[in-house]
């Protein structure tokens, strides 16, 4: 009798088959090596585009083996995923004009824009402002309960009594005072959302798409809100590596066009759509409602437009998408880590910050931000990192390179470190091709282009990857 494999069981006797392969193409092939890196676990796949300051491509690779709705297939530069972090980039580059626009004060009390009073309970004198929460600088922190679903009203986690108040859980220790201290926290920008709506008077999925993915023929959208079901059929999951087989962390399946993917509260009705279009969403309610804060669903290739975008001071295709004033609020420094009297949580990752943007400095060492060598300080940009996947999008202020990455499979723990900066392994590694491609492509030569689209998952064992 035939027996009948599960999805799940054809993809770990796939990985079982891929690993060993890549390995052994590592030491020739430096793709390969960013997914089966020298120390540490495996990647399961990856996508890098880099650019120079003429737009012209010195690489675009994709390697590795994707899984989602279409099963398991080769990844590829077109795939749409959960990008993390860089959505909240992406969403500050539309509030910034929105405030602009409507006279919005960035170092007003946000109180007034949130429809209820926010105040650190250590600091009740203290206003927190829009700035505050676009800087990370709030006072706020992600409490037990987060995230808070849609169903309840986001003012819930922050007013004394509310179901999700967690006895002040969301708020950071007595000393971290608001507008002093930097502390990364994704509601932040569940609360950027919010006044957004409400400044507005328009949905966050819908003010986004049209005021950004629309106009630049992205079909991208925030929890797949917007999303055709064409590209939902091809999403990649993020995928972690348990006991020698990939597992899905999100988006194995993928709602169909045009539902969206909410979290919802257990008392709460299904709404999908349609239904919210009819008024069951309450507009301004729950900021967290779209996950503002890293539920961008997009791919490599859209992250290079957007890259190039904001690389060109707010410009598309002869047409000026968002203000360049708006992008250079967004990208002049808010914050800087001050190791001599420390002001926020060094991690390394975040030695600067602006509005919605990494501003780093260039700190070399492990533990220090010096991503792009000696001219670090003139990028500008995003990282990623949610449920396997981590991610970047960053240009150069000065010259207008590009540069943006995906890499998918890295485990919470045990990751292998990247030598000369924070980062891991194989972010570094896919660095290095980008700061040797455009080293050598002085000579303007084509890149040497390769796409998962072009290989079958059986050929992914020949990985490789192109430098001009």
């Amino acid at each position: 009798m035939t027996p009948i494999l599960d999805r799940r069981t054809v993809w770990g006797g796939l990985t079982a088959l891929l690993l060993p392969a890549a390995r052994a193409r590592a030491a020739t092939d430096p793709l390969a090596r960013v997914l089966a890196p020298a120390s540490g676990p495996p990647m399961a796949c990856a996508g890098i585009i880099a650019r120079r300051g003429d737009g012209s491509a010195a690489i675009r690779a994709a390697a590795g083996v994707a899984l989602g709705p279409a099963g398991e297939r080769a990844f590829t530069l077109d795939q749409p995923f959960r990008v993390a972090s860089i959505s909240k980039m992406v969403a500050a580059s539309v509030f910034l004009p929105l405030a602009m626009r409507t006279g919005l004060d960035l170092d007003a009390d946000a109180s007034d824009l949130l429809g209820f009073r926010l105040r650190h309970p250590a600091h009740p004198d203290v206003a927190i402002t829009p700035r505050m929460l676009l800087s990370h600088t709030s006072g706020l922190r992600n409490g037990p309960s987060y995230p808070v679903p849609l169903g309840r009203a986001l003012s819930e986690a922050f007013v004394v009594g509310g179901r999700h108040y967690d006895a002040g859980g969301w708020f950071g220790p007595l000393e971290h005072r608001p507008g002093v201290w930097f502390a990364y926290a994704d509601v932040n920008f569940a609360l950027v959302a919010q006044m957004l709506e409400r400044r507005a008077c328009q949905r966050f999925d819908m003010v986004m798409r049209e005021a950004l993915f629309r106009p630049m023929g992205l079909d991208i959208g925030y929890n797949w809100s917007g999303v055709s079901q064409g590209r939902r059929a091809h999403a990649a999951a993020g995928l972690r590596l348990e006991n020698g087989r990939w597992s899905p962390q999100v988006d194995a399946q993928v709602v169909p066009a045009p539902r969206v993917a909410f979290s919802r509260a257990p008392e709460s009705p299904r709404l999908e759509a349609p239904i919210l279009e009819a008024g069951d969403y309450r507009l301004g309610d729950n900021g967290m409602a779209f996950s503002p804060q890293g539920g961008l669903r997009l791919s490599v290739t859209d992250m290079d437009r957007l890259a190039r975008m904001y690389a060109a001071g707010g410009r598309w295709n002869g047409r000026q998408i968002l203000p360049r004033a708006a992008l250079e609020a967004m990208q002049a420094r808010a914050w800087t880590l001050d190791p001599a009297r420390p002001n926020g949580e060094e991690d390394g990752v975040f030695q600067s910050y602006g509005l919605g943007c990494e501003t780093p400095v260039g700190r070399s060492g492990p533990k220090g931000d010096a991503y792009f060598g000696a001219d670090t300080d003139d990028w500008r940009g995003h990282f990623g990192d949610a449920y396997g996947w981590i991610t970047a999008m960053f240009w150069n202020r000065r010259d207008g390179r590009t540069l943006v990455y995906a890499l998918n499979g890295m485990p919470e723990t045990g990751r292998p470190p990247a030598r000369g900066s924070c980062l891991t392994a194989p972010e570094e590694a896919l660095i290095a091709l980008a700061l040797r491609a455009w080293q050598k492509g002085r000579d303007r030569s084509r890149p040497f282009a390769v796409d998962g689209s072009r290989m079958t998952a059986g050929a992914v064992s020949g990985m490789t990857s192109g430098l001009a």
